[in-house]
């Protein structure tokens, strides 16, 4: 039976004050059981009702039976129909006559929610009731959502803060997939973000991808080779589009959130993909809990990326990975402290002509200077060394910091290693096509490089206004004493580093000593040239 024109203004007039009442709900201080004990009284008033019955998730998301007026919370107990309602039902009992519908937002139930009259107050016609019903359950939907919502992301975002706040990066991954598919239940969930190294210059692409909550392939330990193909065909893989990704993984229907670099910045370090169960496209809740987790994720990373830039001014990878996965490493291997570590500086010898005369422009200078270096520090650093500085053509590396278990015999050995590895690479350098002028210059033989080594006491670590990693102490400044007094492409030692290696290994080769003035030292410096496998 239709509604007639009285009844249909009495439900809108209905409709308008329930809706002012539930938005001030929404600016007011007070929980769910006070906020639905005012709206029972305001139905109450409005349209005579004579029991409320709302059941939800409350404010900790614990499911909850809320009964007002006359009925209790056995309600459920006496009327069965009241434990699941899909559609409008009319429950009649010996002192109430109920109306109830669920309480649903995007398809999905949220609770339930009845109003009970008296049914000496039943005055209007049963499809009035029915429609009053529904006016309610759609006002009411928004306004409980919006309480579960904010408690599911409010837990969501501390559950991502302390996950993410762990250490090692792979295991904040793993719990936090846990989180988000325990509120959002995806088939499949795909992160993917880069790891840059200075260094090398690059961009490295890392990925897990999870089934459910758990990790079925990841870029370390088990490659998943469809990713890789496209990693590797792609030379813009992360602003990939959502239609790519699903043609080439095999994907069903998916979101995708990108994570930037930053608000000002829209150079991607990543992104997140989701394959939705039964290729349903995710909800309102889900898309937000999705966002939140990618703005915590787009956080971490550029934290963490940030982290490993700093530490990549003076470690490898491998150490970067082991400091960061340590707790307090800093206190730990980075405070300054007093150490015997192996020191080596290396500068291009004739780099002052070759500039004026050969490479002239600060592009190609710095160009030059550039890939000198990181030819040198790629090559130290397999063999346990630290960057302490680049100082223009000369680069101090550490040998010892920052982990100090290597024995002195083990140090000396690589930085004689790391020596003349150095020497090797800067002749193949200044040999290469892109300088053939250099080799073509009359004093080309005055071009190579200088070293110095030494093994000594030192202050060492994170020192100065800009905390930077370095070492200094009288044993430094010989260091860079003995590589002035070297001519190119020669290794010059101090005693000390001479007899620790002639003890370990017969087979390096030293000069005859020799000796120099220090300045400010009584006795001269002695030192030799080192020359095996040369």
């Amino acid at each position: 039976m239709a509604l007639n024109l009285n009844q249909l203004q009495n439900i809108w007039d209905l409709h308008q004050k329930l809706d002012n009442l539930l938005e001030g709900f929404q600016f007011s201080q007070k929980d769910l059981n006070a906020s639905l004990s005012e709206l029972f009284e305001f139905l109450k008033n409005i349209i005579n009702i004579s029991a409320f019955y709302v059941e939800t998730k409350d404010e900790k998301l614990i499911n909850t039976v809320y009964v007002y007026g006359n009925c209790n919370k056995n309600i459920k107990l006496r009327d069965p129909k009241l434990k699941k309602v899909n559609e409008i039902v009319n429950i009649k009992s010996p002192d109430i006559s109920w109306f109830a519908l669920s309480i649903d937002v995007d398809g999905h139930i949220i609770g339930t929610v009845a109003i009970g009259f008296k049914e000496s107050d039943l005055i209007e016609s049963e499809e009035y009731y029915k429609e009053t019903i529904i006016t309610i359950s759609e006002l009411i939907d928004t306004f409980i959502y919006n309480i579960q919502s904010s408690s599911i992301k409010h837990s969501l975002i501390m559950g991502l803060q302390d996950a993410l706040a762990e250490i090692d990066i792979s295991n904040s991954l793993d719990r936090t997939s846990k989180l988000l598919h325990h509120s959002i239940k995806f088939k499949k969930m795909l992160i993917v973000y880069i790891d840059k190294d200075i260094i090398a210059d690059s961009k490295n692409i890392k990925y897990v991808l999870y089934e459910g909550s758990k990790r079925i392939y990841d870029n370390n330990e088990k490659p998943f080779d469809s990713l890789e193909n496209l990693i590797r065909s792609k030379k813009d893989f992360l602003a990939l589009t959502p239609v790519e990704l699903q043609k080439s993984l095999g994907m069903g229907s998916i979101a995708l959130s990108y994570l930037a670099k930053s608000f000002y910045e829209e150079e991607p370090i990543g992104f997140i993909c989701i394959e939705t169960k039964n290729n349903q496209k995710l909800n309102t809740l889900a898309k937000e809990l999705l966002q939140i987790f990618s703005e915590e994720l787009r956080q971490r990373l550029v934290d963490l990326n940030r982290e490993k830039n700093i530490l990549r001014k003076y470690f490898s990878n491998q150490v970067i990975t082991t400091l960061i996965t340590t707790p307090n490493y800093e206190d730990r291997y980075l405070k300054a402290r007093e150490e015997e570590i192996g020191i080596i500086f290396a500068d291009l010898a004739g780099f002052t002509e070759m500039s004026e005369q050969i490479l002239k422009t600060p592009e190609r200078i710095t160009n030059f200077i550039n890939r000198w270096a990181r030819g040198v520090v790629s090559r130290v650093f397999p063999l346990g060394a630290t960057l302490d500085k680049i100082i223009g053509d000369c680069v101090m590396i550490l040998f010892g910091p920052p982990f100090y278990n290597s024995s002195k015999e083990e140090i000396v050995k690589h930085m004689l290693q790391a020596s003349q590895q150095i020497v090797a690479f800067t002749k193949s350098f200044l040999e290469s096509p892109q300088n053939a002028d250099i080799k073509n210059h009359p004093d080309y033989n005055k071009f190579g490089v200088s070293i110095g080594i030494n093994y000594c006491h030192c202050i060492v670590g994170l020192i100065g206004p800009n905390n930077d990693l370095t070492a200094f102490s009288s044993g430094v400044n010989i260091t860079a004493r003995l590589q002035g007094l070297a001519e190119p492409n020669e290794i010059l030692v101090t005693e000390y580093v001479k007899e620790i290696a002639t003890k370990s290994n017969k087979n390096w080769q030293f000069s005859e000593k020799k000796s120099t003035k220090v300045k400010n030292v009584k006795e001269p410096l002695g030192y030799y040239n080192f020359i095996s496998g040369r």
